[in-house]
């Protein structure tokens, strides 16, 4: 015998399907990375421009890794430290005051918002910054008032940056 599924039964089926997936990307697309970069960035460059254009509505989040070394100064620090940077304080003049110096810096946009970073973390996206690019630094003093300031830094770090979207 030859059954055949009467049409509206297929087309019930097919609605089921296509309904559950629409539904289930809805709950899933707000915890999906959207976008996930590498970064290099170089200590001897001041506010390096990334290829990250952040975007509003969204979780900024990096990660480096501890044994990714770099130094603000050879002398003292030949075999360099980490993105945390060390345990002293930046002064005026440096990329960010108060912070460690030779920690990862973040700023959004050409004179935006200014954040620590260090070996991980995540901030919110404001609307205000949507479409700007992700510059990052080491703090260390811009202006050589306390040293040779960035002519002296060595090394480099890779920065895993990734856009994750809010609800």
């Amino acid at each position: 015998m030859n059954y055949k599924t009467p049409n509206y039964k297929v087309k019930a089926k097919w609605n089921i399907i296509i309904g559950s997936i629409f539904i289930i990307s809805f709950i899933l697309i707000p915890f999906v990375n959207t976008q996930a970069e590498s970064v290099s960035v170089h200590a001897n460059i001041v506010w390096e421009m990334t290829d990250v254009v952040v975007q509003e509505n969204m979780i900024l989040s990096w990660n480096v890794d501890k044994n990714d070394l770099w130094s603000f100064n050879t002398q003292l620090f030949p075999e360099g430290h980490t993105a945390d940077g060390i345990l002293v304080n930046a002064l005026k003049d440096y990329v960010l005051p108060e912070q460690p110096i030779g920690k990862l810096i973040g700023r959004i946009g050409d004179f935006g918002r200014k954040f620590p970073m260090g070996l991980s973390g995540s901030i919110p996206i404001l609307p205000s910054e949507d479409g700007k690019f992700l510059y990052l630094s080491i703090n260390d003093d811009i202006i050589g008032l306390y040293g040779k300031g960035f002519k002296d830094n060595e090394g480099e770090i890779i920065v895993e940056v990734k856009q994750i979207r809010i609800k």
